[in-house]
């Protein structure tokens, strides 16, 4: 009789555990918003423009009235699963509106105007895209929103700089990744966004964890727009 070998048997290729690399995202969390809209970009979205059919040409989206609010004063931009809600700079209601609007938050969050209302109007803007963002970021970008380079000519439609995307993904001003500057209509941020950047991104534009119908939107036709 042989001495019984003292090494293990090597066990066959299925008992290997299988190991699943796929990194699982929960709901509820920043980057669950962020894969539903990673495929877009701080560049291809208008802060801010001169008339809505201008701004729905842009996103290739259709124009809502919130509910009776006159699209003078407010309207959204369906676009795929976006429903972005502009309003005029000195819209008084714009607070009631956006909670008309956006889904209800279980934390603070102040309605904020992406260009502020003060350089709109200077610019002579029409509307302004509305975000939703934590009071303290808010309050910390105040002092930054006044100062603007003068320009001969203003774009229809402008989009947003550093320090806006900075303010757009909660990031306070003394965390800005480069000094803020005057803003140009002329800027456009070259920053792209990690995937919690972009879920914080997406919140702020009203992108929950599921589509949401919005109640209230009555579609309105707009003449076609000639660039």
């Amino acid at each position: 009789m042989q001495k019984p070998s003292t090494t293990p048997p090597h066990p066959s290729p299925s008992e290997f555990p299988v190991l699943d690399l796929n990194k699982i995202i929960e709901r509820g969390t920043w980057r669950f918003v962020g894969q539903r809209v990673q495929s877009l970009q701080p560049q291809s979205i208008p802060i801010a423009g001169k008339s809505m059919e201008l701004i729905a040409h842009a996103l290739g989206g259709s124009i809502y009235q919130v509910r009776r609010v006159h699209t003078r004063n407010a309207f959204v931009v369906k676009a795929g699963i976006l429903s972005l809600l502009y309003v005029r700079p000195d819209y008084r209601g714009y607070r009631r509106t956006a909670r008309l609007v956006f889904a209800p938050c279980s934390w603070k969050v102040d309605y904020d105007h992406s260009l502020s209302r003060n350089l709109a109007c200077r610019l002579g803007y029409a509307y302004v895209l509305l975000l939703r963002v934590a009071p303290r970021t808010n309050r910390s970008h105040g002092h930054l929103e006044r100062q603007l380079q003068v320009s001969d000519e203003v774009p229809h439609i402008c989009f947003a700089d550093d320090r806006i995307r900075g303010k757009w993904i909660g990031r306070s001003a003394s965390r800005l990744l480069t000094p803020p500057r005057a803003y140009s209509p002329h800027q456009v941020t070259k920053y792209g966004l990690t995937l919690r950047q972009a879920g914080q991104w997406g919140f702020a534009m009203g992108v929950e964890d599921d589509d949401r119908e919005i109640p209230g939107l009555k579609p309105i036709t707009c003449p076609s727009v000639h660039m």
